[in-house]
């Protein structure tokens, strides 16, 4: 029993270490963000078979010890919150694209952040960086499961790291922030303090839904991810990202009130 506790005291202490080193690298680019552990077995179990695979090239040898007692730090970076409003924006009945474009370039700014981040933690503490959703150039990408072998779902680690939700936009939301962050996984072979998975709080709110007829319709489509990256490019975007639904869940009044001082908020 005395063995359990000194353990669980150990994995506090280092849980607590890697989070602070997260916060006042957060503090030093001044941006809000989330901290949360996953399950590395949960995780895996719930991945794709083209991640799953990718997990195991990775980790190789090392597979079945972290299956054992391995875990997932899930890192998230928020949006500064005016930037949301960028998002298709009209400006005397005409869509500003110039300010839309900031929106996608202030997403490859913090993908980069998090890039950088996550590779100093798992230098440090000796974990495994996972970077964040990659900028493949469009024209390597054929179809939308090109993606899936680029990284792994870094939302599916913040579920169950108890950052966020699932969202009807398939987005993680967040408490406070909502989906207006970028997310980011470190495999580390120790056991860490764990999140826990939070249950749906969209309620009866489509407002993302509502905004996207791909989403509307996700159930009746074969690949609505497929019909949503076609309509990206074919806003001819400097980046290759939308962003509607994201507005839509931040700016809906409803959700608004879920987001803000929740109690039970991991919001760092």
């Amino acid at each position: 029993m005395k063995k359990n506790i000194i353990n669980r005291g150990n994995m506090s202490k280092k849980t607590a270490e890697i989070k602070d080193y997260f916060l006042k690298y957060l503090d030093k680019i001044n941006y809000k963000g989330f901290f949360g552990v996953a399950n590395f077995y949960s995780v895996y179990n719930h991945l794709i078979d083209e991640q799953q695979e990718k997990l195991k090239k990775i980790l190789q040898d090392q597979f079945n010890e972290f299956e054992e007692k391995g875990t997932i730090i899930s890192l998230g970076i928020c949006y500064d919150l005016k930037i949301i409003d960028y998002i298709n924006q009209i400006n005397e009945s005409v869509i500003d694209k110039e300010r839309w474009d900031m929106y996608g370039s202030e997403y490859k700014h913090i993908n980069r952040l998090l890039k950088d981040i996550s590779s100093e933690i798992a230098l440090k503490f000796n974990g495994i960086a996972i970077p964040p959703t990659t900028e493949t150039p469009s024209h390597e990408i054929n179809n939308f499961t090109d993606y899936f072998l680029k990284t792994i779902s870094h939302r599916l680690v913040a579920e169950f790291a108890g950052i966020g939700w699932r969202g009807k936009n398939e987005l993680l939301i967040t408490e406070k922030y909502g989906p207006a962050l970028r997310l980011t996984s470190i495999l580390m072979n120790m056991p860490l303090i764990q999140g826990e998975k939070m249950r749906r709080k969209c309620g009866d709110c489509r407002a993302c839904l509502d905004v996207c007829k791909f989403l509307n319709n996700k159930h009746n489509l074969k690949d609505y991810r497929e019909n949503c990256r076609k309509y990206i490019l074919s806003l001819c975007l400097n980046s290759n990202v939308c962003g509607k639904c994201i507005k839509a869940c931040i700016n809906n009044r409803i959700c608004k009130n879920t987001f803000i001082n929740s109690p039970n908020s991991k919001i760092i």
